[in-house]
């Protein structure tokens, strides 16, 4: 829900700072005021496209900001928190700056964001609709998912997907099959591949093992030559061992007091330790030996193997599994005809699978889609259609991930008239009005939570110009819904009136936007039904509102 919308040096307005609240709010001026900037500027906010051309004459850079409260939206809550986002107040500010020269920033919450990612937030939140907006109705390929999103069948829903899925892969793999054409060269080159892969016979470690191998060969003489330092330095002519056994002797002979004892017993332990040592030493050295041969093997294998690898993917698991792919299409050209028929079998069985839940979900749908016409028709009757008729027409098709059914919203405005397709019978301003019914029916199932409406009444007046204000008004009980527009019979049925005024002087032209009290709302709707502010004029402005309140 927009809370609040600052708009500065956008067209004509100067600067606007609003509260908006979640209910009804209409907004109305004269012809050329300006009554849809705003909700351009909302447009902004959503994403739209801007130009330099939108600042202000005579200023630098325009700016539009808007806050929304996104506390009951979860899915927009999870969308912002996977992509690294703060919400903790559950609410996101969306600051569009732009300048004269075409420069242009957008920011979420006051970090740089890309357009693309505002319109995927902004689409959950906002549906800004004008008389020209009739995508979902005119193209036949929203109306499933409309119609899905009433039933709110979502488990079967999936389970026809997945059943969907598993019957494709099935299919695809037998078609595959069914129109490979494989020649003897073909199956010879892989019949190579294969065998090639199984000569090699690479074990899961070999290469790090043969590697590790090639390291400790590769420092044959530096292990060599250090060990038989260390032998020449404990044993050698100078060797420190002969020093300590020398040390401790001199120290036994000495009979002058315990320590020296102690301490030519300690060396003697010491020399005793050294000496084993150097045994092992020595013992290691014996077993040190370069078999060349054996050095070459493991430098022609590690090669060996990385030609492998890099004719087959790359590791040793990629090349497990281009064996196995290998395996099995050599297997399907020799057997192809047993291949072919055990697929067929899967893909029958996968088949029935599927054709199980998406017969039930046609079920559903031929059900529901009967609430569905009986919903949509009060609605249009609400909006002084009497004799339009809505029907959803089912034609079953090939199966889908979305089942077997195709449907479209077919609808007559008048008595005498044949079900049509949607963009071959109504009117603008019918269109508009079976718009306003079916987003009565929709707006708390797509979630969205504010719903604009641009001026949809133009065209009608009188009965059908206060049904629909009613419909608005009845739409805000769940949602937060704008208007615009010139009749007072709408504006009437709003929570809050504003009006949009167009200021002239020698500074130029601005546009400002006021919130009315309640005597500057009744002579605002006195002025646009009669042109008049007289006190009958007045009075009939009071019963309306008084109508409307009702």
């Amino acid at each position: 829900m927009l809370t609040q919308i600052y708009v500065k040096d956008f067209i004509l307005l100067d600067e606007v700072n609003l509260s908006l609240r979640e209910n009804m709010s209409a907004f109305t001026g004269e012809t050329g005021a300006g009554k849809s900037l705003l909700m351009d500027a909302i447009g902004i906010l959503k994403g739209d496209r801007i130009s330099s051309s939108m600042v202000k004459t005579g200023k630098d850079k325009a700016i539009i900001e808007g806050v929304f409260d996104i506390s009951s939206n979860s899915k927009v809550q999870k969308i912002l928190m996977d992509a690294g986002y703060d919400i903790e107040e559950n609410q996101i500010i969306v600051t569009r700056e732009f300048t004269k020269e075409g420069k242009s920033s957008t920011r979420l919450n006051q970090r740089m964001t890309s357009v693309s990612f505002l319109r995927e937030i902004m689409s959950e939140l906002i549906d800004l609709h004008s008389q020209h907006d009739t995508q979902y109705l005119l193209n036949a390929k929203y109306h499933l998912s409309l119609l899905d999103k009433f039933i709110q069948e979502e488990t079967l829903l999936q389970s026809v997907k997945e059943q969907f899925k598993i019957y494709k892969k099935c299919k695809d793999e037998y078609d595959s099959l069914l129109h490979a054409d494989y020649s003897e060269e073909d199956l010879e080159f892989l019949t190579f591949q294969l065998n090639e892969i199984d000569e090699a016979n690479i074990q899961e470690d070999e290469l790090e093992s043969l590697e590790e191998e090639l390291k400790r060969m590769s420092n044959f003489e530096k292990v060599n030559a250090t060990i038989a330092s260390s032998i020449d330095l404990l044993d050698g002519e100078h060797s420190c061992l002969s020093n300590i056994y020398e040390a401790a002797r001199g120290l036994s002979s000495l009979q002058y007091d315990d320590a020296l004892e102690n301490y030519a017993s300690k060396l003697n332990d010491v020399y005793y330790s050294l000496e084993d040592l150097l045994a092992d030493i020595k013992d290691y050295a014996q077993t040190l030996e370069f078999d060349e041969h054996e050095y070459q093997r493991i430098v022609d294998r590690i090669s060996y193997i990385h030609k492998i690898y890099r004719k087959y993917g790359g590791k040793y698991s990629s090349v497990l599994k281009k064996r196995e792919e290998l395996e099995q299409i050599i297997d399907g050209i020799l057997h192809r005809q047993d291949a072919l028929n055990k697929l067929n079998k899967q893909c029958e069985n996968a088949k029935t699978e599927y054709m199980k839940y998406a017969e039930q979900l046609h079920k559903v749908r031929l059900k529901k889609a009967k609430e569905l016409e009986e919903y949509v028709m009060k609605q249009l009757h609400d909006l002084e259609l009497p004799n339009a008729k809505f029907c959803i027409d089912f034609h079953e098709i090939e199966p889908s991930s979305n089942g077997i059914d195709q449907v479209e919203f077919l609808i007559s405005m008048n008595k005498g008239e044949q079900l049509k397709s949607l963009s071959t019978t109504a009117s603008g301003g019918e269109l508009s009005r079976f718009m306003l019914g079916m987003k009565t029916v929709f707006a708390r199932l797509q979630g969205i939570e504010t719903i604009i409406f641009d001026e949809i009444d133009t065209g009608v007046s009188g009965n059908v110009a206060f049904a629909i204000g009613k419909k608005m008004q009845e739409l805000a009980q769940h949602v937060q819904v704008f208007c615009v527009t010139h009749l007072a019979p709408v504006a009437a049925c709003a929570d809050d009136h504003y009006i949009v005024q167009k200021e002239q002087n020698d500074e130029g032209t601005k546009t400002n936007i006021h919130l009315l009290n309640e005597g500057e709302r009744i002579q605002e709707l006195a002025t646009i039904s009669s042109g008049s502010v007289s006190d009958s004029a007045k009075a009939m402005a009071q019963e309306l509102l008084n109508k409307a309140k009702r």
